[in-house]
């Protein structure tokens, strides 16, 4: 955990998609709840937070920048602050809009020009519409691609986290039919390199175990369903161990994630009674890759029921976010689930602390 003995890390969390459920979800976690090892600054124009201050007693501090949280008085220390970023555009509740996307979007530019000015120690993000960032001229497919560029790390990859369950999938969000041309030899080597870099880097694990789906059913029936996990990923796979990286398949991905740890939605306390995790820790891999979307996060939400949380690794400064949507049906009305919100906080303080400890 993050020492505080000396100035407490700031984190940096944005807005989300305020036709959504991003500035509802932010307003009711810092509503119930203080980070104790860390500041979290809120990116966002502070109206998009002002239906829900009563509502959820969210009273942050709005701020213009980050040097004013070190001018904070000692004995009325500021936990939460809203910095603004300045954006008025309307937006609609309920649907994707140009002025949603420009909050959403200019809050991750501001929190990405914080992290390489290492004003920040980490990033949190609420979820975002890909639409909506597009209507405002981000021309990204997602929160990762975006990172990529603003961080300059072209290499980083996606993770979806629940305790000991990591999930990676290799093609993100692509169309199905873009899948088998995007696997190419020299980009699956990168993911399997920078998942393991990341398992010992930030999550402690010293000589990490990954295991890599099929992308046919059977993973391909050495050729007869598709060619494409004999000729491709089986000699990745194979190049990848010879370099000193405990990877293995291509596995038939409706098998592989039977091994899936069983810790995964099992209460805490239930873990520390039982020892499950250490029980179990040799009977599953440190992290799955998956061929695309669907395939690797069906069986990774099923596990995590919602309070996983979406790593990107391979970043200079960590980044964290919720593993679900905007929930466009349900915006406005008060009823959103914080949880993964709030682990994947958690999550940020942890790998800040991390990455100042080396």
């Amino acid at each position: 955990m993050t020492s505080t003995t000396g100035p407490l890390p700031i984190i940096a969390v944005t807005c989300g998609e305020p036709g959504g459920i991003g500035p509802e979800l932010v307003a009711k976690l810092f509503g119930r709840w203080r980070p104790a090892h860390s500041i979290a600054v809120v990116l966002g124009a502070p109206d998009l937070f002002e239906r829900w201050r009563r509502r959820f007693k969210f009273n942050a501090p709005v701020i213009r920048s980050i040097d004013e949280l070190r001018a904070a008085r000692p004995s009325r220390p500021v936990r939460v602050a809203v910095l603004d970023t300045g954006i008025t555009a309307g937006f609609t509740v309920g649907h994707d809009s140009e002025g949603g996307g420009l909050h959403a979007g200019t809050a991750m530019r501001m929190a990405c020009d914080l992290a390489r000015n290492r004003s920040v120690a980490a990033i949190v993000t609420p979820p975002a519409s890909k639409k909506s960032f597009n209507l405002a001229h981000f021309d990204f497919p997602g929160h990762t691609e975006m990172l990529a560029r603003y961080l300059n790390a072209p290499d980083c990859q996606m993770m979806m986290a629940r305790r000991d369950l990591r999930v990676i999938p290799f093609t993100r969000h692509v169309p199905l039919s873009r899948v088998a041309p995007e696997l190419r030899p020299d980009r699956l080597e990168i993911c399997i390199r920078v998942t393991a870099e990341a398992l010992r880097r930030d999550f402690k694990i010293v000589r990490p175990r990954i295991e890599v789906a099929g992308l046919n059913p059977h993973a391909g029936e050495d050729g007869v369903i598709g060619t494409e996990d004999r000729d491709i990923i089986a000699p990745v796979v194979e190049r990848m161990r010879k370099a000193k990286i405990d990877v293995s398949g291509p596995y038939p991905a409706d098998a592989m994630f039977q091994s899936a740890p069983l810790a995964v939605r099992a209460p805490d306390r239930t873990i520390r009674r039982t020892g499950v995790r250490a029980v179990k820790k040799q009977a599953y891999p440190d992290a799955y890759i998956a061929m695309y979307h669907d395939q690797g996060l069906v069986a990774y939400k099923m596990l995590a029921q919602k309070t996983g949380v979406n790593v990107t690794i391979g970043l200079p400064t960590p980044r964290t976010s919720v593993d679900h949507g905007t929930a466009y049906d349900i915006a406005g009305r008060g009823i959103a689930e914080d949880a993964s919100l709030l682990e994947a906080y958690r999550l940020a303080e942890y790998l800040a602390g991390r990455r100042a400890a080396k």
